[in-house]
Order: C-alpha cells, then sequence, then structure tokens
C-alpha cells in the first residue's frame, strides 16, 4: 500500500520499489480491495523479497512500514542514503478474522499511510530532522555509556595495588 501511495503522490519525483522481509506469494486481497477504494490499482503489484534489490541497486531511502522488519532487518543496508521507520499495524497477525474485520484493518492502515507519505512529501526537512534528532539522542547515549564504562574500569583499576595496576594497562609480553 505504502508503494501505490508513494507512486500515486509523488509521481514522478521518485522510483518506487517495494519488498519484504518475509514475501507472501500474493498481495493481499484487502489491501488491493482497500487501495481500490481511493482509485489506487495495486492488483498488478507482486510481492518481492529484499534480495530483489538490496546490493544490487542504490537508494536515496529506505522506509521500513513493519516492526518485524524494523527488528530483522540489518541496521545499514549498501547503496542506501537514509532510512526512516514508519511502523504501522502488522496487518497480517491473526488471519483468522472474517474478511470484513481485515478490510476494516487494512483500511485503517492505509489511511495511516496516506497521511505519513503526505506529510512527508509536503515538510520532508521535518521528517529529516526528526531523524537528525534521533541519531544525536543516540550518539550521546552511547558516549554515556562509554563514559561509564571507563568510569567503572578507573573505579576497579583505583582499589588494585599500584603493580597490578600498571600490569592491567599494558598488554602482556610473550
Amino acid at each position: 500500500m505504502a508503494e501505490g501511495f508513494l507512486r500515486h503522490l509523488a509521481g514522478d519525483r521518485f522510483d518506487v520499489n517495494s519488498a519484504g522481509i518475509d514475501p507472501t506469494d500474493e498481495v493481499h486481497p484487502c489491501a488491493v480491495e482497500a487501495m481500490s477504494e481511493v482509485v489506487i490499482d495495486i492488483s498488478e503489484q507482486y510481492p518481492k523479497g529484499l534480495r530483489t534489490y538490496l546490493g544490487k541497486m542504490g537508494f536515496n531511502y529506505l522506509i521500513i512500514v513493519c516492526a518485524r522488519a524494523e527488528e530483522r532487518c540489518p541496521k545499514t543496508f549498501r547503496g542506501v542514503g537514509t532510512t526512516f521507520s514508519w511502523i504501522f499495524e502488522d496487518l497480517r497477525r491473526n488471519e483468522e478474522i472474517p474478511y470484513d474485520s481485515m478490510l476494516e484493518r487494512f483500511r485503517e492502515v492505509r489511511d495511516e499511510i496516506e497521511l505519513k507519505i503526505k506529510e512527508w512529501l509536503e515538510h520532508p526537512e521535518q521528517e529529516l530532522k526528526k531523524l537528525r534528532e534521533e541519531r544525536e539522542r543516540e550518539r550521546r547515549e552511547r558516549l554515556a555509556a562509554a563514559r561509564w564504562e571507563a568510569d567503572e574500569h578507573a573505579q576497579r583499576l583505583e582499589g588494585l595495588p599500584q603493580d597490578r595496576r600498571a600490569r592491567q594497562r599494558l598488554p602482556a609480553l610473550a
């Protein structure tokens, strides 16, 4: 659905491709129906795995839309510029519900995806700012953790006798 919206809303601004961690045999019928309700035809689409594209072509943006994919995807991909994680409800969980209930779930997520893509296309700088802030927060957390570890190590060394401290700092020579 995200691919369909991005193709529809962005026009020729992007070459759009879609792939998943565990591709199924076909696009879910509820996805096709939900998108047809907003006059976007995805009936000719078919599920593809990540190996279809990654490492074979470059991408300016990688947009992850599923929590399972976010958990299982590598954090960096060769040939990918910026990665966004826009996590929506996993529509394939609990496939045992009635079709009408499943279709309603797809409609809700379809509308969320549409709003997110419209927002991004209208104000890409806001999404990039959020991403920079998140990366900076993660960097500060890593630095704080490294500082804490160094402090802990220094405290342990202070408790050692003088001759053991010197041995702790220098690698053993054979």
